[in-house]
């Protein structure tokens, strides 16, 4: 049985606030609070799963295979930050894994259920792919940036304007 989750907890998540209370307590029915281990996989690259996820407290690494087949980190995310968007998205199949660092509580939201309350509230629907949107962005951004201090030797400059 899982304890349930308060709207004051979902309401103290970064990722959760600018819904109301009203809007908290609808996503209440589809919220779950999972824990995990220091070291235990929240979830594999390409697993299928039905729920998205909010860090409630500790730290988790998000990680791809290398061309070696083994996991490189590219991002560490913590409380309050959304994790396994794969789902919304119309595709369960997880783009990355997610590896406990630390002790790891984590608030585990039903897609179809978020989904529906999006689609009968637009306005919460509206902020909550906001911060989706805002999520993807960043950690575009990361990877990025990762790939940039990888391929940095291969990368030759171009020349400029000036230079030529």
């Amino acid at each position: 049985m899982h304890e349930p989750v308060t709207v004051d907890e979902l309401k103290s998540l970064a990722f959760l606030t600018a819904a109301t209370d009203d809007e908290l307590q609808a996503l209440r029915p589809s919220v779950r609070r999972e824990q995990y281990p220091a070291g235990t996989m929240l979830f594999r690259e390409g697993d299928h799963l039905d729920r998205v996820f909010i860090v409630a407290d500790g730290l988790v690494a998000l990680e791809i295979r290398g061309p070696d087949h083994r996991p490189r980190r590219f991002q560490t995310l913590g409380r309050g930050e959304l994790l396994g968007w794969s789902p919304l998205l119309g595709s369960s199949a997880m783009t990355a894994s997610a590896r406990a660092v630390t002790d790891v509580t984590v608030v585990a939201i039903d897609a179809r259920g978020l989904l529906a309350l999006c689609e009968s509230d637009p306005r919460f629907g509206y902020h909550f792919m906001k911060r989706t949107v805002a999520t993807l962005a960043a950690r575009l951004n990361a990877t990025r940036l990762q790939l940039l201090d990888v391929y940095r030797a291969e990368l030759a400059p171009l020349a400029t304007a000036d230079e030529e």
